[in-house]
């Protein structure tokens, strides 16, 4: 009889299920209530996805802005400062025109014949000198390293490099074109940290006075050059041709040169060698 009476109450559960209720009514809750759940979460998590989305957006919109302002800034200054180097060119130009006794570089006069016309001439000749300098250094002030090579080349090609007193100009990480010859450059009492001169004829040029650290000579003919008093600190003299060269008081501190290549100098007098010692002769 217990297993008669035991039965029917065990088939009642499992179709009543828990609490008086068949597990298809609570799976029918369960579902009812997940659909609006999901729901719910969705509009919750949507929008602040789309306002992320949004936001980064805007952020890679803004980032996009400032690049496209900061290279029409940086193409506004290149035009700028090839702006100058044509004003330069073409008021050296002007000047040569007006003053052929600057172009010429040399001591001749149109008139020879009167004295007062040449004092007229060396004051004309002073009076340029000193205009093409001080336009040259309001120039050298603005332009970039790559137009000072180009600036130095225009005096150069103009005849009046040696009559123009470039000192105090900086021409720092400038770099020279190799295979070039800039023979008798005046570079004095110039200012030119980690410049690139290699392999170029600088024979007989002038550096002295000047502060040229990190610079590279690498390959270049230095032959019969003044860098007396200069500040070489180290430089690279690597396969450079330094014979004859004027090293009186400079500063060698660190500088890549050998022993040898020392040797072949005109004097060292005073000079502070790689190895830190000081030259007495």
């Amino acid at each position: 009889m217990a297993t008669t009476e035991e039965g029917p109450s065990r088939r009642t559960f499992l179709s009543r299920g828990c609490l008086q209720h068949s597990i298809y009514e609570w799976l029918t809750l369960v579902a009812t209530l997940f659909v609006p759940l999901v729901v719910g979460i969705l509009t919750v998590v949507l929008p602040l996805q789309q306002q992320n989305l949004s936001e980064r957006q805007n952020e890679n919109s803004k980032t996009i802005a400032i690049n496209n302002r900061l290279q029409d800034m940086e193409l506004l200054h290149d035009q700028q400062k090839q702006l100058i180097l044509n004003t330069f060119e073409k008021d050296l130009t002007s000047l040569l025109f007006r003053y052929s006794t600057v172009s010429s570089g040399n001591d001749t006069y149109s008139d020879g014949d009167d004295e007062e016309e040449h004092d007229d001439d060396d004051n004309d000749d002073e009076r340029i000198s000193l205009v093409i300098r001080t336009k040259a250094l309001y120039a050298l002030r603005q332009l970039d390293p790559p137009r000072k090579i180009l600036l130095i080349q225009l005096l150069i090609d103009s005849g009046v490099k040696n009559r123009i007193d470039l000192s105090h100009a900086d021409f720092s990480l400038s770099v020279f074109p190799p295979g070039s010859f800039y023979d008798q450059l005046q570079f004095v009492n110039v200012i030119a940290r980690n410049m690139k001169i290699q392999r170029i004829s600088l024979y007989q040029s002038n550096f002295s006075y000047s502060i040229l650290d990190g610079s590279s000579f690498n390959g270049s003919n230095c032959s019969h050059s003044d860098f007396s008093y200069a500040s070489l600190q180290r430089t690279d003299w690597a396969n450079t041709d330094v014979s004859q060269v004027m090293f009186n008081h400079s500063n060698l501190s660190g500088a890549n040169i050998t022993p040898q290549q020392l040797t072949t100098a005109f004097s060292l007098q005073g000079a502070i060698l790689p190895n830190g010692s000081t030259a007495l002769i």
